[in-house]
């Protein structure tokens, strides 16, 4: 499974958010664009599905932005991957969906049971993450503010 720019950029922003939390204070999508490297457009359009799922809320205003709903420590990397996304599935058969989609195998494939392992796997793994931990693990190796995306290390970014 390889996960869309939507999910990695969401993840991103809503660090980025966490890390803010305490404070009370919405960010701006303009901070946040820049301190991450994102487009301000398609940040706006995954911060809209992030607010349509609860997960965010935003602040109109001179001082407004966003903040989250709720307590980061509540929300896990699955459920906004999920927002995202739609699904986590390595593959058609194991998306619990039923659709005319699905490989004619699905019901007696030797590997479906491999695929189905490999999506239980990566929501717990998903699952294990809530964004007050990936805000923690940030400010442990020092990625709380990010100054700008250097162009030359192909989007590494440098640290205040």
């Amino acid at each position: 499974m390889k996960l869309t720019t939507k999910s990695a950029y969401g993840v991103r922003a809503l660090i980025n958010l966490a890390l803010m939390y305490d404070k009370k204070s919405p960010v701006s999508i303009n901070r946040i664009a820049a301190e991450e490297g994102i487009s301000k457009v398609y940040l706006e359009q995954i911060l809209n599905r992030l607010k349509n799922a609860g997960i965010v809320k935003s602040i109109r205003g001179p001082k407004g932005g966003y903040i989250f709903s709720k307590d980061p420590a509540g929300i896990s990397v699955y459920d906004a991957v999920m927002v995202l996304e739609g699904s986590i599935s390595p593959g058609r058969c194991t998306s619990g969906k039923k659709t005319n989609s699905i490989c004619k195998m699905a019901g007696c494939c030797p590997s479906k049971e491999v695929w189905d392992e490999v999506a239980r796997q990566i929501e717990k793994t998903l699952k294990q993450f809530s964004f007050k931990d990936l805000s923690d693990r940030a400010g442990k190796i020092g990625t709380k503010r990010l100054k700008r995306v250097n162009p030359a290390r192909k989007g590494c970014p440098e640290l205040l």
